[in-house]
């Protein structure tokens, strides 16, 4: 299937997934206990005053009645008000999006950096020597540590060496490119583990090929193969990697943003539900779900775009 193809049907299963989360995500929001009106208005506030906010925010509706009205807004583009700030959400959303998709973006590069050598190096070093015992030891006991370590672990560890103790980034904000580097290695050494195992995977069975073996034949040089060939193919589990990982990547941007105290989605969400903002709440689950099947979309093309070979579904 051609892109322009594939872009349409995607975009088309858009639609029942993104009911499918505002379902879920209105659902949930109403699970959680308390009052929006007493939450805004003090719990000391008049009974009266407290049924007239109700009735202002639409709570006092049926459910069914406040999920349909919920969705006659949205096709209208509109995402509702913040029961606080009492802006649009859309714009408040869209206003913190940037924020946390450059994290994540950030979280991916510094996952990459440090997974592609490691895994790389253990490739070759293992098939120089027959997949050695012990190389294989220490790099699954790298991996495992990088696996184990929790992002909001990762965070306060490099806060305190790299900010608080040495001084060498700020603590926190989002002021220069400076904040951004602790916040994506926190964000991205998890996810680092995880796909230096998919590069040396990826690797050795790429060198193994049949094609590697004509290509030293006819006298390709050893390094030609090694860039141009094998790391190519190689790459191609590694997108598949990130295209289902970005999800969770994503969730871990919205923790690791507190830590780091940057106004992104993260902040916005967790403000949200201790206010239990329910527009706000459910403005940003949207958001988040759509650019994570975004970016599912654009990993396949161009997954695609560097093997011709892969079919768009």
């Amino acid at each position: 299937m051609r892109i322009p193809r594939f872009v349409v049907r995607r975009l088309l299963t858009l639609i029942p997934v993104a009911l499918a989360v505002i379902a879920a995500a209105f659902g949930m929001i109403h699970l959680i206990p308390g009052d929006p009106a007493i939450i805004i208005l003090g719990v000391d506030a008049d009974p009266e005053r407290i049924g007239e906010a109700r009735e202002a925010l639409g709570l006092n509706d049926p459910l069914p009645v406040q999920f349909w009205n919920y969705l006659k807004d949205l096709l209208g583009g509109d995402l509702g008000t913040s029961f606080f700030t009492r802006q649009p959400v859309l714009e408040v959303v869209l206003d913190k999006l940037p924020q946390t998709t450059m994290l994540a973006l950030a979280g991916i590069g510094a996952a990459l950096l440090i997974s592609t050598p490691l895994g790389v190096i253990a490739a070759l070093r293992s098939h120089r020597r027959g997949r050695a015992g012990g190389d294989q030891t220490a790099f699954t006991m790298t991996t495992s540590i990088l696996v184990a370590t929790p992002d909001f672990l990762m965070g306060t560890l490099l806060v305190y060496f790299f900010a608080v103790r040495n001084r060498w980034f700020p603590v926190a904000g989002s002021e220069g490119a400076m904040s951004l580097v602790l916040p994506a290695f926190a964000l991205g050494i998890s996810l680092a583990g995880i796909q230096a195992r998919v590069v040396r995977a990826s690797v050795l069975a790429s060198i193994d090929g049949p094609y590697v073996r004509t290509l030293r034949a006819i006298g390709v040089s050893e390094r030609r193969i090694q860039t141009r060939h094998v790391m190519r193919n190689a790459a191609i589990p590694v997108l598949t990697l990130l295209s289902v990982e970005f999800g969770r990547l994503l969730a871990g941007a919205l923790i690791v943003e507190n830590i780091f105290a940057r106004p992104g989605l993260g902040t916005l969400v967790v403000d949200s539900i201790s206010r239990r903002d329910i527009p706000a709440i459910q403005g940003s689950i949207l958001v988040i779900a759509l650019v994570i099947l975004v970016v599912n979309m654009l990993m396949d093309i161009v997954a695609a775009a560097i093997d011709p070979r892969l079919e768009l579904r």
